[in-house]
């Protein structure tokens, strides 16, 4: 008789990474013959769970934002019901790369230990934690590692989560070597966790543009899995509620979505240097008086990102359009629109 009854699976995903772990802990579990329900966050609304019969594991999987859990992520899990005598795990993804043969590992944060300490004060079970090293998605600042560097690391990640599963399913924790060998590194850059989810994430929801290619498909506002996506005047505009996920960037067919992320931050810079220079102010209060200033800034750039000849300008200038798009081998768009199977 297996150790579980029900396996219960939520999951984030902006460009499949977290859904391809999700995915492989589902068909392990029905590989088990567990009673497996299979929910993705993506514009979940009046979530309700009925306390399943039988002992239930509760997996999650989430990528890393700001490292930490993405908001929408952390506000489940937030208010996620206790449930005695209910186990979980935690699987997030992380930005990881190849060189040669050799694999660099990503960064955290606090996106395992966060959820760890909120479900550990629930009185549930923690029975594994695994950060996962899939391919990085987020091509606003780098490009992405070579199609066949991605396809051995998706594959090299799928034994991992096999090799949980063996452990867990019947009863043993799995907690991942790195998980230890690098948390003196996820607690040297957790302080920036606050930074990111009450400022970061909105900073990072404006620097995306489109460019004059964009032939109005709407299949990035469609696709938007927490709908942060508009079109005005003709073009996607991207509000607050940008979880900085990638995934429109990623799958749009004409590859018009840039980023100016990188002319930002070194604007940012020369500003915060300047004004501490003639001001004699504390670097940070220069910080805060820019973050409010970059508001207008970002309104007159939407205005004038419609008049080609500037759309042509800043498009030529983007990093972004000179490297490829990453979606995780083997995962469709259509995988998206899967939000729930099994009862």
């Amino acid at each position: 008789m297996p150790y579980y009854q029900n396996l219960n699976i939520y999951y984030f995903s902006g460009t499949g990474n977290a859904y391809s772990a999700a995915k492989w802990i589902k068909e392990n579990g029905e590989k088990e013959k567990l009673n497996v329900h299979f929910q993705s966050l993506e514009k979940l609304e009046n979530f309700r769970l009925d306390p399943p019969e039988g002992k239930t594991l509760f997996a999650f999987t989430y990528p890393t934002h700001g490292f930490a859990a993405p908001w929408i992520m952390l506000k489940f899990l937030w208010n996620f019901p206790r449930i005695p005598g209910s186990d979980v795990l935690f699987v997030n993804t992380k930005a990881g790369s190849k060189i040669w043969k050799f694999y660099l590992p990503g960064m955290t944060g606090v996106a395992q230990w966060l959820s760890i300490f909120i479900f550990w004060f629930k009185g549930y079970s923690i029975r594994g934690s695994l950060p996962l090293d899939m391919p990085h998605s987020w091509i606003s600042f780098s490009p992405p590692n070579l199609r066949r560097y991605c396809n051995q690391m998706v594959d090299r990640c799928h034994r991992i989560v096999n090799k949980m599963c063996d452990n867990v399913f019947i009863g043993k924790r799995y907690f991942r070597y790195t998980v230890w060998t690098q948390l003196w590194f996820d607690i040297a850059v957790s302080w920036i966790l606050p930074f990111y989810l009450f400022w970061g994430r909105f900073f990072l929801a404006k620097t995306l543009f489109s460019s004059y290619k964009c032939n109005h498909c709407r299949i990035c506002e469609i696709n938007c899995p927490v709908h942060a996506i508009e079109i005005r005047n003709g073009l996607p505009y991207w509000k607050y509620t940008c979880e900085s996920c990638m995934r429109c960037m990623n799958i749009c067919p004409q590859k018009s979505i840039q980023s100016w992320v990188t002319r930002i931050a070194l604007i940012f810079y020369f500003l915060t240097v300047a004004g501490v220079a003639l001001t004699n102010w504390n670097m940070f209060v220069v910080f805060c008086v820019l973050t409010i200033l970059i508001f207008p800034v970002y309104w007159i750039f939407i205005k004038i990102i419609h008049v080609k000849i500037i759309n042509i300008l800043f498009t030529y200038t983007s990093f972004t359009k000179l490297w490829n798009r990453y979606i995780t081998p083997g995962v469709k768009l259509r995988d998206f629109k899967i939000h729930t199977e099994g009862e």
